[in-house]
């Protein structure tokens, strides 16, 4: 299917919706505690979606004898992966922690993550402010898990 033109009206409005949401996000995140509420919050699920995928490459390798060059977060292997590495996690954690629940104040800590990067839409900003310690409850607890693990 060819690409439709725009004309000269509908590329100006375009550019004036791209324009306002630009001014809507720098109006966002001028606002120092809301950028810094998002940031750390986004830096310590980055943690906890790295220290996994240590897991989850392990955890691949075993199964089809090669690395992936990229690997995806996704709950169907998550519990399998962790267990795999002798972890014993609640799956309703992991549901909360890596899950797809994706409702406006339901989210899980990756759906929310994924709204504040993508979107950053002003609800996933209220309900990070509404859930903040909930949700970083669960990092909390993922993290210590693994920090707490006897290595030997």
């Amino acid at each position: 299917m060819a690409l439709k033109k725009l004309d000269e009206k509908q590329k100006l409005s375009l550019r004036n919706r791209a324009k306002e949401e630009l001014e809507r996000l720098l109006h966002l995140v001028a606002d120092p505690d809301t950028k810094r509420l998002v940031d750390d919050f986004k830096e310590k699920f980055s943690i906890c979606e790295i220290v996994y995928k240590v897991i989850l490459e392990e955890h691949q390798y075993s199964k089809t004898g090669k690395h992936m060059e990229r690997l995806k977060v996704d709950m169907t292997q998550v519990p399998y992966a962790l267990d795999y590495a002798g972890y014993n996690y609640n799956k309703e954690l992991l549901d909360k922690l890596f899950g797809s629940e994706n409702r406006v104040g339901r989210r899980s800590v990756k759906k929310l993550r994924d709204a504040l990067t993508h979107k950053m839409s002003n609800s996933a900003v209220k309900e990070l402010r509404d859930r903040q310690e909930e949700l970083n409850n669960y990092m909390d607890q993922f993290l210590n898990k693994i920090s707490t693990f006897d290595a030997t």
